[in-house]
């Protein structure tokens, strides 16, 4: 497993699919299996605290302070763009951006939405874990040449569409907490709970899987 150690190592002539590792991704990984050989994972969130020998890097932080060499002639959001978080793109990276609105729906529908990669393009999902990882997966099925960030809600953050975290539970890498009570409870309060407990399990009763992947 590769870990993204500093925004300036990812490697743009190289397929990738960047996906954060926090405890959504951890949870729904056991369950769905989200990694691949070109997989790379940033540290994010309480999994930060786990994962001591990386330090945090917020989706926000991510997409702030990416080098996009030019040789990536676009970038492409797949999912929800709000128009403050396109024009953060545009103005931060200078490319054209091309927004691919995806339904809120089961993932057979979502396929059904999605374009052909373009080697030249970057792919940004911003649908929540674990839909961006499942979308990434069945792309690079399709595709031989393709640059994806799995960045859910952290342009939205990023570009100040959301607002962010404040300190003390960013420290604590509690951001989902604050989240939580910031917009959308019931969708949230279920997926967290979620995972809390699925956490809980893979601690207590699959501890050697669960170091492994960590």
């Amino acid at each position: 497993m590769k870990i993204l150690k500093k925004t300036n190592e990812l490697k743009f002539n190289k397929n990738f699919i960047l996906i954060a590792l926090n405890l959504s991704f951890i949870t729904y990984h056991y369950k769905y299996n989200l990694l691949n050989k070109d997989s790379i994972l940033w540290p994010d969130g309480i999994m930060s605290k786990y994962y001591k020998s990386n330090k945090k890097i917020p989706g926000s932080k991510l997409i702030s302070q990416l080098i996009i060499p030019q040789s990536i002639r676009k970038i492409v959001v797949l999912g929800n763009l709000p128009n403050k978080s396109k024009k953060f793109l545009k103005d931060k990276y200078g490319r054209k951006i091309i927004n691919i609105k995806l339904p809120f729906d089961r993932i057979e529908k979502i396929k059904k939405k999605l374009p052909k990669i373009n080697k030249s393009y970057l792919y940004l999902i911003t649908l929540p874990t674990p839909k961006q990882e499942l979308i990434s997966k069945y792309l690079i099925k399709k595709n031989k040449n393709y640059k994806i960030i799995c960045i859910g809600g952290g342009l939205d953050i990023a570009s100040g569409h959301i607002k962010r975290t404040p300190k003390i539970f960013y420290n604590l890498g509690l951001e989902s907490i604050w989240r939580l009570f910031s917009s959308d409870f019931f969708r949230r309060f279920k997926r967290l709970f979620y995972t809390l407990l699925s956490f809980i399990y893979l601690y207590l009763f699959k501890r050697e899987k669960l170091n492994k992947l960590i």
